[in-house]
């Protein structure tokens, strides 16, 4: 309870920075949500949008070039006073298959010792984090933040990641004051968007009036003059 009270207590870290990956095939109004809600939690100074270069857990995912356009589309219509937006190609140039836990230990390295670095992610991926390629070796470098979606159950998640949530769960005033080795859960906006069904449905025309909706105005006029997801 006292280093508790010490941390709480503790100044901001001066740099807070939130790390946003993802396929980001399309990037969409969920994705960018889950954004503006942790750089108000976490009272970030900088948020970082990472498109993935090739994901080793996914195939057939668009070039990485219309993804990477898609993402500095979306960022554009971000409007956060007060912070830096940016679009990172770190992993999109980095040849082969691309891990998160080397990404992070890049923007550690780039940020310093003294740096809160978050790592931002959604529901679906908290589930299978323990899948991901030396998954502990995250905290090392940064602090986990999930938000959470509709149908999500903490009591589902898999036990040895529900045992380092128990091990890691802060505040996001911790967070903000410390760099790295912490985890928190937000569960006020219960997302409901999917990449997936945005896909899907841009592939006829009923569901395109729909999946336009579904992601900024800039990010559907690029996948119409592209005709992405049309041949899938």
């Amino acid at each position: 309870m006292a280093v508790t009270a010490v941390v709480n207590q503790a100044a901001p870290c001066p740099k807070r920075v939130g790390l946003l990956g993802g396929t980001f095939d399309p990037i969409h109004n969920g994705h960018l949500t889950l954004a503006r809600r942790f750089v108000e939690l976490l009272q970030l100074t900088e948020l970082v949008l990472l498109p993935a270069g090739q994901p080793w857990q996914k195939e057939g995912v668009s070039a990485p070039e219309h993804r990477l356009a898609m993402t500095r589309a979306a960022a554009a219509s971000l409007m956060l006073d007060g912070v830096t937006i940016t679009v990172a190609t770190d992993e999109i140039d980095r040849q082969g298959d691309t891990y998160t836990v080397d990404t992070l230990a890049h923007w550690r390295a780039r940020e310093g010792d003294d740096a809160s670095i978050t790592l931002l992610m959604g529901a679906d991926q908290f589930v299978k984090l323990n899948s991901w390629h030396q998954w502990m070796r995250l905290f090392d470098y940064a602090h986990v933040c999930v938000e959470t979606r509709a149908g999500f159950d903490i009591a589902q998640l898999p036990a040895e990641v529900a045992a380092e949530f128990a091990r890691r769960r802060a505040t996001p005033e911790i967070l903000r004051a410390s760099p790295h080795g912490h985890m928190f859960i937000d569960e006020t906006l219960l997302l409901d968007v999917s990449a997936t069904a945005i896909r899907e449905a841009a592939r006829t025309k009923s569901g395109s009036a729909e999946a336009r909706t579904q992601v900024p105005s800039t990010v559907w006029d690029y996948i119409v003059q592209h005709h992405l997801y049309q041949t899938r």
